[in-house]
């Protein structure tokens, strides 16, 4: 009979950490920073969290819901919404994670826009987020819903025409929640 032995832990890992100093720690996460993007990305959003650190989030949600135009790239909403929380997890920062949710709106309806109409799978997507952000905009204050509520009307007066009820939803949303739009 064979003895099974426990994988390690974030408490084990722990441990240890706990034993290292100072240089040690920073140079495990200079090396961690060093592996792979994502690591670095995480990194200067944790540490420096400026406007800049969201520009890697905003490329890969790019990439993921407006692809190059030859067909050659999927649409992949898993990886953009992927991008939005690991960035929520690194920062914390609402309005950083608001900024990123309606640009994901955002990218997806001018995908449509100009390739076409897609799925309804795609669609439901887009409308779950927009609806994320009017319901995070509702308990927001009004500097914040000043940011963000323009940028809103505008994606719903773009969506106009767009099929599978998608302009529907959106306007429906957006009015349930603050009737004074348009």
């Amino acid at each position: 009979m064979t003895k099974h032995t426990r994988s390690a832990s974030w408490q084990d890992v722990k441990t240890v950490l706990a034993q290292q100093s100072a240089p040690e720690l920073l140079q495990l996460i200079r090396d961690v920073y060093a592996l792979r993007p994502e690591n670095k990305d995480f990194i200067h959003a944790r540490v420096l969290s400026t406007e800049e650190t969201l520009q890697p989030y905003k490329a890969l949600i790019r990439e993921s819901l407006y692809p190059d135009g030859t067909y050659d790239e999927p649409i992949q909403l898993a990886r953009a919404r992927k991008a939005i929380s690991e960035y929520k997890k690194a920062t914390k920062n609402p309005l950083g994670t608001l900024e990123l949710m309606v640009y994901y709106v955002e990218c997806g309806t001018q995908c449509t826009v100009d390739f076409g109409d897609i799925d309804a799978w795609f669609y439901e997507s887009l409308e779950s987020m927009f609806a994320q952000v009017v319901q995070t905009l509702q308990q927001s204050g009004q500097d914040t819903i000043d940011r963000f509520l323009p940028r809103l009307e505008a994606i719903v007066r773009q969506a106009r025409g767009i099929g599978w009820g998608y302009y529907d939803g959106l306007s429906a949303t957006l009015k349930a929640a603050f009737p004074q739009c348009s």
